[in-house]
């Protein structure tokens, strides 16, 4: 357990104050006004989560996405990395999670679940049950 003290932005009573905040395994437990403030504090804010998004549409690395994005409020994504798969196959999902591990923004990488999506299309690569199944052992792959 850990307690950080910062300005915190109180979006629902619209201001900002002075708080100790405790956190324990990654979730906020208590926030209490600050005991004893400080000068110079840090600002502590929500941060927006994009629920589904395909960062290569954007024509940017993950590094690039996550440094636009954090300063209109994103901190983190659930991205399904299926289009880089249609292109690159294994390789280039497995470069987006590499590159994304390389900024402070929190990427939640998937395994594509079928690569070309429909037989209908002519892709540059194939994912079959045996390259998803190599995509899931890896602890940064969360879902399929």
């Amino acid at each position: 357990m850990k307690t950080i003290t910062g300005n915190l932005v109180d979006i629902f009573q619209q201001k900002i104050y002075p708080a100790d905040i405790t956190i324990d395994e990654g979730r906020i437990v208590a926030i209490q006004p600050a005991g004893n403030p400080g000068e110079g504090l840090p600002f502590i804010l929500p941060g927006f989560v994009d629920a589904h998004v395909h960062i290569e549409s954007s024509m940017l690395i993950p590094s690039e996405f996550a440094r636009l994005a954090v300063v209109h409020g994103t901190v983190a994504t659930v991205s399904d990395p299926h289009e880089i798969a249609n292109v690159c196959g294994s390789k280039g999902v497995e470069f987006m999670i590499d590159n994304g591990e390389t900024v402070p923004f929190k990427f939640n990488f998937g395994a594509p679940s079928c690569v070309p999506a429909t037989v209908f299309e002519t892709a540059g690569a194939a994912l079959d049950s045996k390259a998803v199944e190599s995509l899931l052992q890896r602890e940064d792959v969360l879902y399929l």
